[in-house]
């Protein structure tokens, strides 16, 4: 069972991230079934609080359980209980997280990882609205809201048969998909600010800001990890540098740079797929890799000089872009 904590902070103002608020205000009220879907580390079990406590069942349990994290053979007990002697070790009965959850709401998190007996037993319960405990042979009525998160294309596991098509259109009811940072990067600074700063107070130092160039090198990183991600490589960044020390390109990770000549080398081979000319490669370079980079950096990928680099901005009416 996992404890609400704190409350749930949504960060961002794109497109992507107001429409998912929107959907959550529209949807929490209600006791619809609620699918999140989206890569690993995005979030989904943040979304899902945010629909707890927009709901009419805010003061009460908050369950959330990772299905992929429990061994298949305990599983079913760990989510509908079990009475005593119902297999060896079960001493005395215990509630399973439906129960926990009773009044208030379920996470299911990587339900797509479920075997598919215990899919047919997880449809019952959403249609029948109650469960038994295992061993057990009275019903036991359910009140519960349920939300399902999956990392997953779920649909895809239906049509090869790994998930039931009739839960999958139980749980499909309300969909949420919340899209990989990559796909909301302007949200970037405002993340690493609000992090930064919770970071801080929880390591006891202060730090100081990041560098242009540092914020570039972020935004240029494509983030497989995701918001996750984002939070563990700043504060293994904290933990590092000194106090009220300015966040320098040099104080991240390796690999983001090497990440980063892995993107250059994709352009060029873009580039020459495309024929670019000499004048229509260097500005396109410049506009997709300036945020990421000195200026002296950039000539030195380009094989000019600084001042010629100046002279094509100035002939090309391409100002530099900071932050």
């Amino acid at each position: 069972m996992a404890p609400m904590g704190e409350p749930p902070v949504i960060i961002g103002r794109s497109k992507r991230i107001r429409d998912l608020l929107t959907m959550i205000e529209r949807v929490a009220p209600f006791k619809s079934t609620v699918l999140i879907s989206g890569e690993s580390g995005t979030g989904k079990e943040l979304f899902a609080r945010a629909i707890h406590l927009g709901s009419t069942r805010a003061d009460k349990p908050f369950v959330a359980v990772n299905c992929g994290a429990i061994p298949e053979n305990l599983i079913e007990a760990e989510l509908f209980g079990h009475v005593k002697g119902a297999y060896t070790g079960a001493v005395s009965s215990e509630e399973g997280y439906f129960e926990k959850a009773q009044r208030g709401t379920l996470l299911l998190d990587e339900i797509g990882d479920l075997p598919l007996n215990l899919q047919v037993k997880i449809l019952r319960a959403i249609q029948e609205e109650e469960i038994q405990r295992v061993g057990g042979r009275e019903p036991i009525k359910l009140d519960i809201r349920l939300i399902a998160a999956t990392n997953r294309d779920l649909e895809k596991d239906v049509a090869e048969g790994r998930f039931r098509a009739d839960l999958y259109y139980r749980l499909n009811v309300v969909h949420l998909l919340v899209p990989p940072l990559r796909d909301h990067i302007d949200d970037l600074p405002l993340l690493v600010q609000y992090f930064v700063e919770r970071i801080s107070r929880r390591i006891g130092k202060n730090v100081g800001e990041l560098s242009p160039e540092s914020m570039g090198m972020m935004r240029n990183y494509e983030w497989p990890g995701n918001v996750r991600e984002l939070e563990n490589v700043l504060e293994q960044t904290l933990i590092m540098i000194d106090p009220d020390q300015v966040i320098e390109p040099e104080h991240l990770p390796l690999f983001m740079e090497r990440r980063g000549a892995e993107r250059r080398r994709r352009f060029r081979e873009e580039a020459m797929d495309r024929k670019l000319s000499l004048d229509e490669y260097a500005r396109e370079f410049i506009m997709r890799f300036q945020d990421g980079h000195t200026e002296k950096q950039l000539a030195q990928f380009l094989g000019i000089t600084p001042k010629t680099l100046w002279e094509k901005r100035k002939r090309w009416n391409l100002s530099r872009k900071r932050g």
